[in-house]
């Protein structure tokens, strides 16, 4: 499975700190690449990722804060373009994945 970076940061290395596993450790969690789900259609990446990852890229400015903002996006290291988030959708059911769908720009 190819690897996707947004804004420099390759999503299956995205580190988000847990509480430690005991005193002294620092723990990690971190996403392999088979949770990060995508598809790539002629100017638009449909991105399914764990709710967990998509607040992470929101904390971190990975993702944008601003509606009109671009970012670039990169699959195995080869540019795909700017893109930027046209509509999110929350989880239903058991699933914890966010669906984010992105149009390059």
């Amino acid at each position: 499975m190819k690897g996707l970076t947004i804004n420099g940061s390759k999503l299956h290395e995205v580190r988000m700190k847990l509480e430690p596993y005991s005193q002294g450790t620092v723990s990690y969690l971190v996403y392999p690449k088979s949770r990060i789900n995508y598809q790539i259609y002629d100017d638009l990446i449909q991105l399914k990722i764990p709710s967990k990852l998509a607040v992470e890229l929101y904390r971190t400015s990975v993702f944008p804060q601003g509606e009109t903002e671009s970012f670039e996006v990169h699959l195995s290291g080869k540019t795909q373009g700017r893109y930027k988030i046209v509509k999110l959708i929350y989880p239903q059911g058991h699933s914890e994945d966010v669906t984010f769908f992105l149009h390059k720009q």
